[in-house]
């Protein structure tokens, strides 16, 4: 079958127009527009970048303001209407099938792309009018001779299809330079890093403890596994089309309401999705002090939040990631089962071995070095003791005791309110613990400095 398109013929196949539009039954075409994201826009961006108009560095195949900005500016060099919507005319010349209009915009020229070079020129900062009037007049050649000057072109004034697309290109260029530098890396901070990490810890990428508001170490490397998993550019930043894919993974991961829930044992604690009372209060209560349970309010709801908060706890504490509460994951959340015992003198021998390792916000290991709560951590882990990855979380699973001994964790209040350092107690009132300014190294508890933040000690 041939599709034949007025004023020029265009020769394509019924079946890859089909295939690739997907035409309803009253025979119009579909229309790729913002917020689409399939297979076929990838190609879309392909053939884009091939001509010069999309300069992001990969095809994502998510249709967004990058690829209409480029499809405008593609339009415009072969005179469509500037729409940012791909119908079927603009595909088949995308595709070559028909050659670019040799048309020029110049002095008394009007309309549609008149204004998108306008836009584009200010952008740029050659186009000073405080209007976009759609008029091509002398303002708008004096900002065409300016930039054709400063790209090595002819300066004359009139912007053929040569100047309009390097115009584009560098309109491309600067937007993907804003579209990195608003990208979340390591050093951003805010609410949207807040809600990175929930979604990645939603995905099983995230395992740190807490939502944070801010992107470090522990951030990158979860967006790192992510982008590596779905074949993404592994570069441990947030860019726009990883913040596309982790949407689209929430999304598919949602559970579906009706959903069959597994039913409850008759004897102990088994607590799921969709369950309420007292019970969940009481465990979204120990998660949020542990600090798994992030949502500001305790609801007495078993959702999502809750469910991905148990599967939090059960990894760190060593067992079945299920998200579902049963007996002896209550037991081990509420501390009511018994830990294995702790060799102090393995602990104290390990924890000589790491004397002079540097401190690392965020670090948990020898290789890349420890924050206070990293280093108690793996030398637990070492003993088969799973702990909190925080101090404040450490803090409120422990045993007090009224004065150390070998083996137990010593508190002190440094930053702010309540327990905020932590290290190991060795004897002869010495302790062993990571500072921001030491690294790994043993003080004193008589030091002024540390007597005077002390808090107390707990045994695990």
């Amino acid at each position: 079958m041939i599709v034949n398109w007025k004023p020029r013929q265009i020769v394509l196949t019924s079946a890859f127009v089909s295939a690739l539009f997907l035409m309803p039954d009253d025979g119009k075409a579909a229309e790729w527009k913002v917020g689409m994201s399939s297979p076929q826009i990838k190609e879309l961006q392909q053939l884009l970048k091939e001509k010069g108009f999309f300069t992001y560095p990969t095809a994502t195949g998510y249709f967004g303001t990058i690829t209409e900005q480029a499809i405008k500016a593609f339009q415009a060099s072969v005179r469509l209407p500037v729409t940012g919507i791909v119908d079927d005319a603009t595909y088949a010349k995308l595709k070559g099938t028909v050659v670019y209009s040799t048309s020029e915009m110049k002095i008394g020229s009007r309309g549609n792309n008149v204004k998108v070079l306008q836009q584009n020129l200010k952008l740029l900062g050659y186009f000073r009018y405080p209007e976009i009037t759609g008029y091509y007049g002398v303002i708008t050649q004096e900002a065409v001779k300016k930039f054709q000057r400063n790209n090595g072109l002819s300066a004359t004034g009139v912007a053929d299809a040569r100047t309009v697309q390097l115009i584009q290109n560098a309109v491309n260029k600067q937007s993907n330079k804003t579209l990195q530098a608003n990208a979340l890396k390591i050093g951003s901070r805010g609410t949207e890093v807040s809600k990175l990490q929930q979604k990645l810890k939603q995905l099983g990428y995230f395992t740190y403890p807490e939502i944070t508001d801010y992107y470090g170490t522990f951030t990158a490397e979860a967006v790192r596994k992510f982008q590596e998993k779905n074949k993404l550019p592994v570069t441990g930043v947030a860019d726009s089309a990883t913040l596309v894919k982790i949407n689209e993974a929430i999304a598919s991961s949602e559970p579906q309401p009706s959903a069959p829930q597994p039913s409850a044992p008759k004897a102990g604690i088994y607590l799921t999705t969709g369950s309420t009372g007292s019970k969940v209060k009481e465990v979204q209560t120990k998660l949020k002090q542990l600090g798994y349970f992030t949502y500001s309010q305790i609801t007495g709801y078993y959702g999502t939040i809750t469910a991905n908060a148990v599967k939090s706890f059960q990894r760190d504490v060593n067992l079945k990631a299920t998200g579902v509460v049963d007996t002896e994951t209550y037991e081990r959340l509420m501390g009511k089962a018994p830990q294995r015992k702790l060799d102090v003198i393995e602990l104290v021998a390990d924890a000589s071995q790491l004397l002079g390792k540097p401190y690392v916000w965020g670090g948990e290991t020898p290789q890349v070095g420890f924050d206070c709560s990293g280093f108690i951590v793996y030398l637990f882990k070492k003993q088969g003791i799973s702990l909190p990855r925080t101090v404040a979380a450490i803090w409120n699973v422990g045993t007090p005791v009224s004065s150390p001994s070998v083996g137990d964790i010593v508190f002190f209040e440094t930053s702010r309110s309540g327990p905020s350092h932590a290290g190991i107690y060795i004897g002869n009132r010495q302790f062993v613990h990571s500072g921001s300014s030491t690294g790994v190294t043993i003080s004193s508890l008589d030091n002024s400095y540390w007597k005077a933040r002390y808090l107390g000690a707990k045994r695990y």
